[in-house]
């Protein structure tokens, strides 16, 4: 059998079809933030992708080298908190850099950046002390909204 479809010219679409993968204007410039990754891959796209939008970053590889650079960098303007890493997890880094004894520690915005996207995973961010959450894999439009919205 013959099907005949009559469909729209690509090129008579003014629009993105999904205005989310279109990242929004956003500059991160003279931002830093503090990503705590511990999949190598992730850290550098990650990394990569702050950098393009004119952040600066430092880099955690776990729960702990979080706690330990942000106590460096109290200034940080963000974390980027993964919540599955090696010798402390993301949700308990949260927890141990709001009580740190500094005003910041309470104010800095903290995103979990977890694959874990159930809303019962979003609740125990939240609970644990994160502002936000973005599910991976991460699209750039996702995470740069969130962003604005914590800055």
């Amino acid at each position: 059998f013959l099907v005949h479809l009559e469909l729209p010219s690509i090129a008579a679409q003014s629009e993105p079809a999904d205005k989310n993968l279109v990242p929004p204007p956003i500059s991160l410039q003279g931002k830093l933030l503090l990503v705590a990754e511990d999949n190598l891959i992730n850290a550098e796209i990650l990394t990569r992708l702050l950098i393009k939008y004119g952040a600066r970053t430092l880099l955690a590889h776990n729960g702990a080298e979080a706690i330990k650079l942000f106590k460096e960098h109290p200034a940080v303007d963000a974390i980027l908190m993964d919540v599955r890493m090696p010798v402390l997890d993301g949700k308990e880094a949260t927890r141990q850099i709001r009580r740190l004894p500094f005003p910041q520690a309470q104010t800095v915005p903290i995103i979990a950046a977890t694959a874990n996207a159930y809303d019962e995973d979003i609740d125990a961010c939240l609970a644990a002390g994160m502002n936000a959450h973005v599910a991976k894999p991460i699209e750039p439009a996702v995470l740069l909204k969130t962003l604005q919205n914590c800055f």
